[in-house]
Order: structure tokens, then C-alpha cells, then sequence
């Protein structure tokens, strides 16, 4: 885990993580968010509403959003972070069971008098596909 201070950071700094998504971490969320929508664990049914597009059921999308939080309580900034909100997320692309997620955050702007920062922050899989991005604001609480 990082620890970046605010008078550590400047626009420009960079993080990058990766994960790689299992048929755990989607029945762990399942189990949280209770979120059962056979697109998300029956492949057959993905297959068959996306027209074949899909090879299997989707991960949750918000499974790999939470990424985001990683990025900042773990990355950048790090232990000191606090988000403050989440903007322009998107997702792009569906997101499978075996699929390596590269998550890579950049300061893009600082706000001294609030210490708050503004990430990018874009998800590629293995196929360099951007499958969600966003812009987060992260108070930096040291």
C-alpha cells in the first residue's frame, strides 16, 4: 500500500495494477450484492441475448468498478485516501471469468485548498480493450 501525502503528489504521477477475474470474486460479489441476473452466471443465456457476441456470462460490471476503489485506497494515494466521488464512468466492453484487467490511474488535477485530487483511471484487458473508465475525485486525508 502506497502512502502519498498531498504535497507528495503532482499531476502527472501514474499507478497501474493488475487482476485477473475468477469464478470467485464474481460468487463472492454475487453473494454481497445479491444481484442473481442469469447474464451474470448462466452462459448459455449471454450467448443467447447477445446474439452470440458473448463466448460466456459477463462478470459484474460493478465488480470491476470496485477496481477503482483499489486504485485509490491502495494505489494512488494510498492509505490516505477517502474518495469523494466517481464521474463519467463507463463501461465498454463485457468482462469475463479468466480475463487480466491492467487498471491504471493518473493525477490529472489538485485542488490544494480542499487537498483533493483528480484521477483518470481506464481498465484494459489483455487485449488492451478499454472495457470502463472514469474520473475520480480522492481526498487525500494527510
Amino acid at each position: 500500500m502506497n502512502e502519498y501525502r498531498f504535497a507528495d503528489i503532482a499531476i502527472g504521477m501514474e499507478a497501474s495494477f493488475q487482476k485477473t477475474i475468477t469464478t470467485e470474486m464474481e460468487d463472492a460479489f454475487r453473494e454481497i450484492s445479491g444481484d442473481e441476473n442469469p447474464l451474470h452466471r448462466d452462459d448459455a443465456f449471454a450467448r443467447e441475448i447477445s446474439g452470440g457476441k458473448f463466448s460466456g456470462h459477463a462478470a459484474f460490471g460493478m465488480l470491476t468498478a470496485s477496481m477503482y476503489s483499489t486504485m485509490a485506497g491502495m494505489y494512488l494515494p494510498g492509505k490516505y485516501s477517502l474518495i469523494h466521488s466517481l464521474e463519467e464512468v463507463s463501461f465498454m466492453k463485457p468482462v469475463f471469468v479468466g480475463d487480466q484487467l491492467t487498471v491504471c490511474g493518473k493525477v490529472v488535477d489538485k485542488h490544494d485548498d480542499l487537498k483533493l485530487i483528480i484521477l483518470k483511471v481506464t481498465i484494459k484487458n489483455q487485449d488492451n480493450k478499454t472495457v470502463s473508465r472514469a474520473r475520480m475525485k480522492v481526498l487525500v486525508m494527510k
